[in-house]
């Protein structure tokens, strides 16, 4: 199976749950995006990303940020503002995501770190504290070994959405 099918069938389950998604031809406002990263994202990603519009919505633990316009929280993580987490993050090689579905303010990221096939990587949850407090990055979990991993986890279970 390719990974645009994977997403579609990722898209096609969260949908099922509610979730407003919506096919759209996002390449430019992705290469916007990607561009300001100091890596290129998963290929998983960067397909639903370049395909789909959609809100933040809650899969598997993770709140992932919405992709709706020019002004998500995307493209506002990725020019690191000062006093964000992201500011640290991105220089070391993390990609915030979103955040955990408990609420907690730690950032859930890619770890752009690891050298891997199709530039899959973890999805790491890092503590917003130790940044706040001692402006240094740390992993507090592993979330999911990828993007691919959490999306097949989705389709194959039954209560893995919440929106």
């Amino acid at each position: 199976m390719s990974t645009d099918d994977l997403v579609d069938m990722f898209v096609g389950k969260i949908g099922a749950f509610g979730v407003p998604i919506f096919a759209q031809d996002n390449t430019s406002r992705f290469a916007v995006f990607e561009s300001k990263l100091p890596k290129r994202l998963p290929a998983s990603f960067a397909s639903l990303l370049s395909r789909y519009t959609f809100p933040s919505f809650d899969v598997l633990g993770i709140s992932f940020f919405g992709w709706e316009s020019d002004s998500s929280p995307y493209i506002a993580e990725a020019s690191a503002p000062a006093g964000s987490l992201s500011e640290l993050l991105l220089p070391n090689g993390y990609v915030q995501v979103g955040q955990p579905d408990t609420g907690s303010f730690d950032a859930v990221c890619f770890d752009l770190n690891q050298k891997s096939q199709n530039r899959e990587c973890q999805i790491v949850q890092i503590d917003h504290e130790s940044i706040l407090c001692k402006w240094k990055v740390r992993v507090c979990a592993k979330l999911w070994p990828s993007f691919v991993k959490l999306m097949e986890n989705a389709i194959s279970g039954t209560d893995a959405i919440v929106h």
